[in-house]
């Protein structure tokens, strides 16, 4: 039996609010005879709070699906300042620590392989010396790009030495990592670039046989005050996730059928809340467990997801949030610049809008909210369509099974 570690400090079950690549590939591996330890923060990044009830614990270890997950305590914090710092660095002492009890203290048998998932890099490199100690393949997995994430949104400088030093331990991944899985197929070109040998295009994606296709919701002839068009925004409330323009068109739309949804949590979520206190149109709710959110976006006729305008995000990001809507045949609009605006026209998957630009976003939604139901339908299912055919969950983990085959021959 073949042990495999997975290594991401926002890992979730099914019962929590976030994303869940790395359970949903643990349990695809499971069922295929590999004894799998997700080492996790028990800080729930989507409620920034413990999530475990028990608190007082240097590491906790439970198994859920048969996957043994290694809960890892962390210093909490709300916002992103020097706190989130102490965070990141906090799991990397847990998680050496607890590597070390395993291995050296408890002898237990060494993994077969690492897939680490980012972004934190400290931690990445420390997972990267320890396979080659062991001398087993390591697989980065790149979500963000960091540190070039941290520059274009302002919270260090390029000429820091912490973007300095990160930048090294950036380059050094890419360099001596077995193999560098891209979330976004526009990554590839900054991977190679940094050294990368070989890179693979392996793009989130939700499970199709609980994201099932929804038929849109039943509505009248036309909307109206009692039956209003239904716009849901669900992920994370931070700053580039540009809700302030979401609301901004929403107080341009109030003459108009139409109510939005905001459902999660995070640092500008007080913020935002603020911002629509005096809208009728707008409401909010808190995150939800993973596991019930195919039928709870159901209720919805269209999903929204907006982003600042940063370079990185023309081609470096792979919403959960977007393919959870394709999946369930929902019309989408987004305000994402670049290689998601662009599928969205290509495929006739909704309508788009310019970040940051409220005005334009309001006229995008006034188009999708005068198109017949026939019309939403067909965007509905072309979306369905393409989750089936590029974004399944199942396909691409059949994709990094054979990867992880071909690690282990050499």
């Amino acid at each position: 039996m073949k042990n495999l570690w997975i290594v991401n400090q926002y890992a979730n079950t099914i019962n929590m609010p976030g994303h869940t690549r790395q359970r949903d590939l643990a349990v695809f591996f499971t069922k295929r005879g590999y004894k799998v330890k997700i080492f996790a923060s028990d800080f729930n990044l989507s409620k920034r709070k413990y999530y475990k009830k028990n608190k007082k614990f240097f590491f906790k270890s439970e198994i859920e699906e048969k996957i043994n997950w290694i809960w890892l305590s962390c210093i909490k914090y709300k916002e992103n300042n020097w706190l989130r710092y102490l965070n990141i660095f906090s799991f990397l002492i847990n998680l050496l620590l607890n590597i070390f009890f395993r291995l050296l203290i408890r002898s237990e048998n060494k993994p077969d392989v690492i897939i680490y998932s980012s972004p934190q890099l400290p931690a990445a490199i420390i997972c990267l010396i320890i396979s080659k100690f062991l001398k087993i393949p390591f697989i980065f997995e790149v979500r963000d790009l960091w540190p070039k994430v941290l520059i274009d949104i302002g919270h260090i400088r390029e000429k820091s030495i912490i973007y300095r030093l990160l930048s090294y331990i950036e380059s050094i991944i890419y360099k001596h990592s077995s193999c560098v899985v891209v979330l976004s197929k526009g990554c590839i070109n900054h991977v190679t670039k940094l050294g990368a040998r070989k890179v693979f295009f392996f793009p989130n994606g939700p499970d199709l046989k609980d994201f099932k296709y929804f038929p849109l919701p039943k509505e009248d002839k036309e909307f109206s005050v009692k039956r209003p068009f239904k716009i849901v925004y669900s992920g994370a409330h931070g700053r580039v996730n540009d809700l302030e323009t979401i609301i901004k068109a929403a107080y341009l739309l109030e003459e108009y059928p139409i109510k939005f949804y905001l459902i999660g949590d995070g640092p500008e979520k007080t913020k935002i809340m603020r911002l629509a206190l005096n809208s009728k149109n707008v409401f909010f709710d808190s995150s939800i467990p993973k596991k019930k959110m195919p039928k709870y976006l159901a209720n919805f006729d269209a999903i929204i997801i907006t982003l600042l305008g940063l370079e990185l995000f023309k081609y470096g990001v792979s919403p959960n949030k977007l393919y959870d809507a394709y999946a369930i045949g929902r019309p989408v609009i987004t305000n994402v610049i670049g290689n998601i605006n662009d599928e969205v026209e290509k495929y006739n998957l909704g309508f788009t809008s310019t970040p940051g630009n409220p005005n334009d976003l309001a006229e995008a939604i006034k188009k999708l909210l005068k198109s017949t139901k026939s019309e939403r339908e067909i965007m509905g299912r072309n979306a369905r369509a393409l989750a089936e055919k590029v974004y399944s969950r199942e396909i691409i983990n059949k994709k990094i099974l054979r990867l992880l085959l071909d690690l282990l021959k050499k």
